[in-house]
């Protein structure tokens, strides 16, 4: 058992070296994208809203807004590679079935494909934290801890996303899963507003949410507001970024081998 994790490791970064590969020939039309839309989304909300919201708790709604889009682009970004890319991999593509052919198990191949997509979701996280250090935003030296906070979050939402491609038969069904399933725990995470402004069984409710989760510990890091509560975040984020893989790789392995 011991004696097979070196190779167990070997395999999972043979499939991450690949998929890196691949992604370096598209890194400057992704990054220059990673930059943009943060940039976009500061100034129309940060500067448009912000001048009808005076301040969220002692601070500019800009200020408030920033360590959201870190966390909301870092997960964004996870969730669309774990489905669109992973499931362009494993049925058009046929990626998948190269890669088996090879010594490479469904479970390496189904963990080189989660911490790809978190990867790039660390990627876009770490280029809101870019555009916001820019705009003077960030409070705090634990604002370092933006990218640890961003591989967390970004791991959890792509294991879920390679298991939604494990069932998925077609592109078509995955706008179930982003209007139905990702939008509303978005929208009810505290990114773009207060969750002390809403009914109290919706705060509740929230923290079964792993994007409030990801939220609050990137607000205490980037507010230098670090205290033991950052704890139960990163432990819900753990935990939401290990139940996925299982189920994920069951799927995907069922789906390879009828």
């Amino acid at each position: 058992m011991n004696a097979a994790a070196p190779s167990r490791i070997r395999s999972i970064a043979a499939v991450l070296r690949r998929h890196l590969r691949v992604w370096r020939r598209l890194f400057v039309s992704h990054a220059v994208g990673s930059l943009v839309e943060p940039l976009v989304y500061l100034v129309a909300f940060g500067f448009g809203l912000g001048m009808l919201v005076p301040d969220v708790g002692g601070r500019s709604y800009l200020s408030f807004l920033a360590p959201g889009l870190i966390v909301s682009s870092a997960l964004y970004a996870a969730t669309f590679e774990g489905t669109y890319g992973t499931y362009t991999r494993l049925v058009p593509q046929r990626t998948f079935e190269g890669m088996l052919s090879t010594p490479v198990s469904v479970a390496e191949v189904v963990i080189g494909e989660a911490l790809y997509a978190g990867l790039k979701g660390t990627f876009a996280g770490c280029a809101v934290l870019l555009v916001a250090t820019a705009f003077g935003l960030m409070e705090s030296p634990w604002a370092l801890a933006v990218p640890a906070l961003s591989v967390l979050g970004a791991l959890g939402f792509a294991g879920i996303s390679v298991l939604v491609s494990g069932i998925s038969r077609s592109y078509d069904a995955f706008n179930y899963f982003f209007t139905l399933g990702i939008t509303p725990l978005f929208m009810f995470s505290g990114i773009f507003f207060p969750l002390d402004r809403l009914p109290e069984w919706v705060r509740v409710a929230s923290w079964f949410n792993p994007v409030t989760h990801a939220v609050e510990a990137m607000r205490a890091a980037c507010y230098g507001e670090v205290d033991p509560r950052i704890m139960i975040h990163i432990g819900a984020l753990l935990l939401f970024a290990v139940l996925p893989l299982l189920p994920a790789v069951r799927l995907i392995r069922r789906r390879l081998m009828p």
